[in-house]
């Protein structure tokens, strides 16, 4: 007898779920399984295309990962298969001038810098505050809300204090602020490098604030490195966001 159209389709299509059954079973990827990877990211449906790779250059996109799949730029030999062409030497992103720093990471740099690098940003009150609310974030730590060097790092005994021992010493008093800039973004001794968490801007406010407290009568620095309960009216205001409790 023969077969209706619909029931030799209806036999294609049990044909292609048993097909899919049995190759599911076969190529099991549970835990429990004896082909489990976790590093393996499983078969593509319909790979070739623009399904899952795509076919134009993606700017973003430079990979070879096996004989069929790439997207790396073979024409873009003189930076080995990027899809992108480097800005071109000694371009500046816009609003990122201040970055560019003259002076070299080295002791001549940083001597250099001493000399002849100034604080541009202006010693406002809210200047002073911002650059307090960052140190109560990137600095207290080490050196002490009032920079005593009593931070619970420092006073976990494991780091050596620094020599100069307080802001109030007369090495922070007439430190330039050249050189403390310096150090704030590439490091010096102990103390890492702050440049990828503090913009230029940030680095000089902080500096502010040093300042501000290397002024300090040593009295009042001395003791326990929380804030005074009675500040007067010239200290700059905590504008450090709380936690909620």
């Amino acid at each position: 007898m023969a077969l209706s159209v619909f029931s030799i389709a209806a036999l294609l299509v049990c044909y292609l779920f048993v097909r899919l059954f049995m190759y599911g079973l076969s190529h099991d990827r549970s835990p429990g399984s004896g082909h489990y990877d976790p590093n393996d990211p499983g078969y593509e449906y319909a790979p070739e295309g623009d399904m899952y790779h795509s076919i134009p250059y993606d700017a973003q996109t430079e990979y070879n990962d096996d004989d069929h799949h790439f997207n790396a730029n073979p024409m873009n030999r003189y930076f080995k298969g990027m899809n992108m062409w480097l800005p071109v030497k000694g371009t500046v992103a816009r609003g990122q001038a201040d970055y560019i720093d003259p002076y070299p990471n080295t002791n001549e740099g940083y001597e250099l810098a001493g000399k002849e690098l100034i604080n541009p940003v202006p010693n406002t009150p809210e200047n002073l505050a911002e650059g307090k609310r960052l140190f109560n974030i990137y600095c207290w730590h080490c050196h002490g809300h009032l920079g005593n060097g009593d931070g619970p790092v420092m006073a976990s005994g494991k780091f050596p204090k620094p020599s100069w021992g307080a802001y109030t010493s007369d090495y922070i008093k007439t430190l330039p602020e050249g050189k403390m800039y310096q150090t704030v973004t590439y490091g010096k001794n102990l103390m890492g490098s702050h440049a990828p968490m503090l913009n230029p801007t940030q680095r000089w406010q902080i500096i502010h604030y040093v300042k501000y407290l290397s002024a300090q009568a040593p009295a009042a620095a001395a003791g326990s490195s929380a804030p005074a309960a009675g500040t007067d009216a010239k200290t700059p205001a905590d504008t450090t966001k709380k936690a909620k409790s």
